[in-house]
């Protein structure tokens, strides 16, 4: 219990951190003094009408001139958080990471940098080394690289490589009511997923969530109340809480519910006591 507590406590201290600074980094960008190899760009041209999926912001568009017929274009999509940049660069199928891919006579490049994607585009012929673009994209202020804290939480041990996902629009077949991370696992005969809320749940909406999973009468383990056991489809079996501080935990998967319920307490643990 006095662990708990003092977890709880840490978390506090740690979401107030990230709160406090959020408006450091989300503070106003002037992209017309963003320079590319030391040249600002010629046209700016700023978007907000478009949809790029959930929590979508607005696109910045950029051109930068090298050389006569030499054009570099970057379209900078602006998202309202992490999740949402993550949601659209993982499930959009627009992106394929460090690839670039040839569109018509253009090869396209993306980077993903905290709540912003950045597009680069340009003619075939012309190459352009990664490393250049992300001197580019590091130049941008506020700008932050790789993969939130928030993938730390989830168990390692057998994680199945590739099999991670964030999902804001749909979340086992219910539309979503608070974005997820979700990370496949595989141990033998054995599947299942865990899956943890991205941000600090509120109650009601919790509370109104899990009342629309397909209830299950669990058997062989003895019943937590604050635990909801629930059908997931195909003869899956899942479990979910919200745990103390707000955090909401789901397992799911082919197993019988000992076996699910193991899985479960030890996601919970991991991230319960986890800072992000």
């Amino acid at each position: 219990m006095m662990q708990r507590l003092f977890f709880i406590a840490l978390l506090a201290v740690s979401l107030t951190s990230l709160w406090g600074c959020s408006s450091e980094e989300r503070r106003a960008v002037n992209y017309s003094k963003v320079r590319f190899e030391g040249r600002l760009p010629h046209r700016v041209y700023v978007d907000t009408t478009s949809q790029k999926g959930n929590g979508f912001v607005r696109q910045v568009d950029l051109q930068y001139s090298s050389q006569w017929g030499d054009t570099l274009w970057v379209s900078v999509l602006e998202f309202k958080g992490d999740v949402y940049a993550l949601d659209y660069y993982m499930n959009s199928g627009r992106f394929q990471g460090a690839h670039a891919i040839l569109r018509g006579k253009y090869l396209e490049q993306s980077l993903r940098s905290d709540y912003r994607i950045f597009v680069f585009r340009h003619d075939s012929f012309r190459r352009y080394e990664r490393r250049t673009l992300e001197s580019y994209v590091r130049a941008v202020p506020g700008v932050r690289f790789g993969f939130p804290q928030e993938f730390l939480s989830l168990p390692f041990e057998h994680r199945e490589t590739g099999r991670t996902t964030v999902q804001t629009s749909n979340f086992l077949g219910l539309k979503s009511m608070f974005p997820v991370l979700e990370q496949s696992y595989g141990d033998g005969n054995l599947k299942w997923n865990v899956a943890r809320s991205w941000d600090l749940v509120e109650d009601s909406v919790y509370g109104a969530w899990k009342e629309l999973l397909p209830p299950a009468k669990p058997r062989n383990i003895e019943l937590d109340e604050d635990v909801t056991y629930f059908l997931a489809g195909e003869g899956a079996r899942g479990m979910a809480e919200q745990l103390a501080g707000g955090r909401v935990v789901v397992v799911w998967g082919y197993m019988d519910w000992p076996d699910l319920e193991q899985k479960f307490r030890a996601a919970s643990d991991r991230i319960f006591e986890a800072r992000y």
